[in-house]
């Protein structure tokens, strides 16, 4: 399969779930997702691959992170979503949101994209102020300053650092060996592992990992077939998208 580098995301902090993909479903997440399901399905990336030497090891830590989500992340981020108002939601949401901002930033400089680097920390700037703390997106529809999508591991893409084998991380699911070294140097930037006051961090760690879960529980029902490898096919091929911006091509064959 030849696959030219799409979203998922995740926050900069990583959560257990492996559907890696989107931070908040809508029409085009959807269409999507049911694109890259049919890529995967027909596509070399769902069969046994020279290219996840670590299959074995990566099984798992993968069974490992989907035993933590079925008895932990998920039923928190279903009742999350069940008795949380919607404007409560969308407002921790954009919180989260906006921290992830300062990662965004800092990637924006390591890329030397410096005036999206200046837009980015200006949508930060009037989030955390006019936007209360961040509660409110205010930067976007007032301001049109648009959400971007920055990690180290899209920095060291950048940087020409090749991916590496497929990788699957605990709690942080899927990566690649680089992608896996770009979490650590994304975490000394994410303001939420920087706070000092234990249980603070904790509370707010945990209410990101429950915002994401919530936003991408629709997807769970999308998972056909050996689940390990489903997710490692989408992964693979939203990752290369998400780098290099070029559109999925698939070579279809039998399976």
């Amino acid at each position: 399969m030849n696959t030219r580098k799409p979203k998922a995301q995740i926050p900069r902090f990583q959560p257990m779930l492996e559907l890696l993909m989107f931070k908040r479903p809508n029409a085009f997440g959807i269409a999507l997702a049911i694109f890259l399901i049919l890529s995967v399905l027909g596509s070399p990336l769902y069969a046994a691959t020279a290219d996840d030497p670590l299959e074995k090891m990566n099984r798992i830590t993968h069974g490992f992170n989907r035993t933590l989500d079925c008895f932990i992340v998920k039923p928190l981020a279903v009742n999350y979503q069940r008795f949380t108002p919607g404007i409560i939601r969308s407002g921790v949401h954009n919180f989260f949101s906006n921290l992830d901002d300062v990662q965004v930033t800092f990637n924006d400089l390591m890329q030397f994209k410096f005036s999206q680097a200046t837009a980015d920390f200006s949508r930060f700037a009037l989030n955390s102020t006019v936007g209360v703390g961040g509660l409110i997106n205010v930067a976007g529809p007032v301001f049109e300053l648009p959400k971007h999508q920055q990690d180290f591991g899209k920095t060291l893409a950048g940087w020409g650092v090749k991916s590496g084998p497929y990788l699957v991380l605990p709690f942080f699911g899927p990566s690649t060996l680089r992608d896996g070294f770009a979490v650590g140097v994304d975490a000394l930037v994410d303001p939420v592992p920087a706070v000092d006051h234990v249980k603070s961090r904790n509370g707010l760690i945990a209410g990101k990992t429950t915002d994401y879960r919530a936003a991408v529980l629709g997807f769970d029902d999308l998972v056909v077939g050996d689940d390990y490898l489903f997710i490692r096919g989408i992964y693979l091929q939203h990752r290369e998208y998400q780098i290099s911006g070029d559109a999925v091509n698939v070579a279809f064959e039998e399976f």
